[in-house]
């Protein structure tokens, strides 16, 4: 290989890792920022709950919110977190929301995960065949045929230490599981 074209790709291959480097940094850098950031969170919670009605597609509220980071991104902890208004609106009480970062770089993930605890689910299988979900938050209070409809723009649902009860008479079925994690995409 001739000399010049050894040089042009040392010099490139160095421009690159160097590149890279300071690309990191600023990524690093800007990351810290916003971790230090996150007590302004907490100062505006008018401005979370415009951000996440936005994303619901329906007006948003909640009582109070505090922040965290995490390695994942900003969680936010939401006291009281109630979607809709009026009539249709539901409670879902304590809820958190963690803003992945990362994981919303890339194509077909969540951006955000809205994550609810100690849910009590029962899984009902009707004679015919069908199967309901009993226990979601805001299921008596929507004439909807879908409760999570309202969630949709939240990104990822999650369950966390749940407990799941299933119930089919027809196959002489009736099964309690004390504790249950479970991730569904909406």
């Amino acid at each position: 290989m001739p000399t010049p074209l050894r040089r042009r790709l040392r010099l490139a291959r160095r421009a690159v890792f160097y590149g890279a480097a300071v690309l990191l940094v600023l990524v690093a850098s800007l990351l810290a920022v916003a971790s230090q950031l996150l007590p302004l969170v907490e100062r505006h919670p008018d401005k979370v709950a415009a951000w996440l009605s936005q994303r619901a597609g329906r007006p948003v509220a909640f009582d109070r919110v505090e922040t965290q980071w995490t390695r994942r991104g900003p969680l936010l902890r939401l006291d009281g977190l109630r979607i809709g208004e009026g009539a249709q609106a539901f409670n879902i009480g304590d809820a958190e929301m963690l803003v992945s970062l990362y994981a919303g770089v890339l194509p077909g993930q969540a951006f955000s995960e809205l994550r609810l605890r100690g849910l009590d689910l029962t899984l009902e299988r009707a004679d015919d065949g069908r199967w309901k979900v009993r226990g979601l938050p805001g299921q008596e209070q929507t004439e909807q045929s879908d409760p999570l409809s309202a969630l949709e723009g939240l990104g990822e649902l999650q369950v966390i230490d749940g407990k799941l009860a299933v119930i089919a008479p027809s196959l002489g079925l009736n099964a309690r599981v004390p504790k249950i994690d479970l991730r569904l995409r909406v």
